[in-house]
């Protein structure tokens, strides 16, 4: 009955409305819970009881922080989304203000990227594989020169010894859009001036690279988007082979240990003993992509980082996840297999995919890194699907919630010709056309979730008064220039080259000739 369902959504609002005041008294994370595990180097993700299947530990007694889980969607969203603000404004590094209320503060550093080289060995990369070339002296020094000027592997560079409160500055520069930052970007070679745009632009770029490029040995396609089976392929799991240990090697060795001891063993091995070169590579790069990533949270820019939602952003916030779910996502083939081996025998319900426990393992390092830049206690009180909205934001680009936010200028309105023109095209571009142009405008693979998450920045579009140009942005404040063009197709066509084929910024500045030549050296 319709005042059943009234009573029920009043209940409801009257719950949320004094929960926004009690939360902050309220403990999200127990000491009986998982925090503590391993003397609390993993602030979330696994637990012991998660790893040892064939015989549990110590039932604790139920407490506030796990009842308050239990009732985690009939929170509003947001009312959790106003607390964790609340907590990263509470936790932002303090940084004093300039001088000139137009330059950055000296604790704001900066930091230099390359990207002229890093696209040039992408190239040289690409350009080998097509002509498969098998010489594999050739291929080691492409992939490590690949490796070496990465995006990614640059900022990791510059960023080497900075602690978590460096990343966690919120500055907001005047002139800057509003954005936030906690670094200031210098694009060497490129002539443009870090007013926001840049700042976006390097966290874009390091997500594409690490989703793109395997040879970064980051992140790689699951096992169901290389095999070409299952509904999901396009996720991504942690590591691409480097640094998941030999299995064989490791079961020989621990010999003389229990099966809840080798489980243990197994998801938090690198925590409590050595491994080789290369799995300690990965592990600092999970940690390095996981502050990353709680950097672009903190800051409002929405990363596309496709993990896998019961694998990994449904163990983040400690949800019911079964290892049936895990492998459906991931590797439907070793879920068939699981299924049989757990039919013949009732205590095979303790077989364990090596694939899990691995990829369990290495998401403790890119929680160790998240933990580090956002209070990763409270993210247990969102569901997986909201957490992986608040750091992923909207994977399609929605272009009536874009139509939303828009603001005109030089004449234009809704009724404009040339502007029916841009939104049917949009409309009419494909999800790769459409992220390209986002980047193109604004620095972003991905939109806010929604319109309030937009936080008081307008898409705008002027009138360029050249009707033969070719459509321009500007970045760091969102705005399109756009000629007033004749017929749609002629709109088609330029916008389409324009997005397609600018791969620098627009300058700022005529860079002087070191400039150019720190850039382009070596290339």
């Amino acid at each position: 009955p319709l005042r059943a369902v009234l009573a029920r959504a009043a209940l409801l609002r009257a719950i949320n409305r004094r929960l926004r005041f009690a939360l902050p008294y309220l403990p999200t994370r127990s000491c009986h819970d998982h925090s503590l595990l391993l003397e609390g180097i993993i602030p979330s993700g696994d637990s012991c009881e998660d790893s040892c299947y064939e015989q549990q530990l110590e039932q604790h007694p139920t407490s506030i922080a796990s009842r308050l889980r239990s009732c985690r969607r009939l929170l509003f969203t947001c009312v959790k989304k106003n607390f964790l603000n609340g907590l990263i404004d509470a936790t932002t590094t303090p940084t004093p203000l300039s001088h000139d209320e137009y330059e950055l503060p000296r604790e704001v550093r900066t930091v230099r990227v390359n990207r002229l080289k890093a696209r040039r060995a992408l190239y040289l990369s690409s350009s080998a594989s097509s002509k498969g070339d098998g010489n594999s002296d050739n291929k080691s020094k492409i992939t490590s020169s690949k490796k070496k000027h990465a995006v990614f592997t640059q900022l990791q560079h510059e960023m080497r010894g900075w602690s978590g409160a460096a990343l966690r500055r919120g500055f907001v520069a005047k002139g800057h859009g509003g954005q936030k930052r906690a670094f200031k970007v210098k694009l060497i070679g490129e002539g443009v001036n870090d007013y926001s745009g840049p700042y976006r632009e390097v966290f874009t770029d390091a997500m594409r690279e690490i989703g793109e490029c395997e040879d970064l040995g980051v992140l790689s396609l699951c096992p169901n988007g290389i095999n070409g089976v299952g509904e999901e392929r396009g996720v991504l799991i942690f590591g691409s082979g480097v640094g998941a240990g030999n299995q064989d090697e490791d079961d020989k060795s621990n010999i003389n240990v229990t099966k809840e001891e080798r489980a243990l063993l197994t998801r938090f091995k690198s925590s409590i003993g050595s491994q080789d070169e290369l799995a300690r590579e990965l592990e600092e790069n999970l940690v390095f992509l996981g502050r990353l990533v709680g950097t672009a949270c903190r800051h409002n820019i929405p990363v596309d980082l496709p993990l896998p939602l019961n694998m990994v952003w449904k163990k983040i916030v400690n949800d019911n996840v079964t290892v049936q779910d895990m492998l459906k996502e991931v590797d439907i083939l070793a879920l068939k297999s699981y299924e049989v081996a757990k039919q013949q025998d009732d205590s095979t319900r303790a077989i364990h995919s090596s694939l899990l426990a691995t990829q369990s393992r290495l998401m403790n390092f890119f929680i160790e890194g998240l933990a580090s830049v956002l209070p990763a206690e409270i993210l247990s009180l969102f569901t997986g699907e909201e957490l992986r909205s608040i750091i992923c934001g909207n994977p399609n680009i929605d272009v009536d919630l874009l139509h939303c936010v828009v603001e005109y200028d030089g004449g234009y309105n809704d009724s404009t010709p040339v502007i029916q023109y841009f939104w049917e095209v949009l409309q009419d571009m494909s999800a790769r056309e459409r992220k390209l142009f986002l980047q193109f405008v604004w620095s972003r693979s991905r939109l806010p979730a929604k319109e309030s998450d937009f936080e008081g920045t307008p898409f705008k579009i002027m009138k360029s008064m050249d009707e033969n140009a070719l459509p321009s942005a500007s970045t760091c404040f969102f705005s399109l220039t756009l000629p007033e063009y004749s017929s749609k197709e002629v709109l088609r066509q330029k916008l389409l080259f324009a997005i397609e084929n600018v791969p620098t910024m627009e300058s700022d500045y005529v860079t002087n000739d070191a400039e150019v030549g720190e850039g382009w050296r070596g290339i």
